[in-house]
């Protein structure tokens, strides 16, 4: 990458990149980036209906707009980290394979990377999750969504990422030897994956 993140590029950049053919920005940098967007769109909303706002929906809206503030932080993180494991997989999988002692490193550096490009995504998908569906309970969220569209837009991005960030984790979980780390990884996935139901 020119940068070393892609909070740096301009939407144009982003775009083209996504779509040049190349491995990243993927799935689940794609994703967390489109997460981030739906967790400003909440904010937004949360926003607009906190002005004015009597005392007693203030209060529930305070620690929603802090929760949403800190998400689009640690979304906008995701999005580089995952670029970043993606790029060390492949840096993996370009090791030298000349010898028996060559062949063992490398297997085993691509094993850590794809563990970890598999984590990466899971990570971004735990905040979006709970956001869109946390401890406020999906009613809060609906009813604020019914005075403010903002809010129901940016949970169904929040909602939409989640299934792709799963998509791109399923991608990389056959790779992953190690049938332990795999079935947590998989368990994981699947309790994301409730999430939406």
């Amino acid at each position: 990458m020119a940068s070393s993140t892609l909070w740096s590029w301009t939407l144009a950049e982003f775009r083209d990149r996504t779509a040049a053919g190349t491995p990243t920005p993927g799935g689940g940098s794609v994703a967390s980036v489109c997460a981030t967007l739906g967790a400003g769109l909440v904010v937004m909303g949360l926003e607009v209906t906190r002005k004015g706002a009597e005392a007693e929906l203030a209060a529930v809206l305070d620690p929603l707009l802090r929760s949403g503030r800190e998400l689009l932080e640690r979304l906008s993180a995701h999005a580089d980290r995952d670029v970043a494991a993606f790029n060390e997989y492949l840096r993996a999988r370009s090791l030298s394979q000349g010898s028996d002692d060559e062949k063992a490193v490398r297997r085993e550096r691509m094993q850590q990377a794809l563990a970890a490009a598999t984590e990466a995504p899971l990570a971004a998908g735990r905040d979006p999750g709970k956001l869109s569906y946390g401890s406020s309970g999906p009613g809060t969220l609906t009813h604020l969504a019914m005075e403010q569209l903002k809010v129901a837009a940016g949970v169904d991005l929040l909602s939409g990422s989640l299934t792709a960030v799963l998509r791109s984790v399923e991608a990389n979980l056959p790779g992953i030897e190690d049938v332990a780390l795999r079935g947590r990884l998989e368990e994981e996935r699947r309790a994301l994956g409730a999430v939406l139901r």
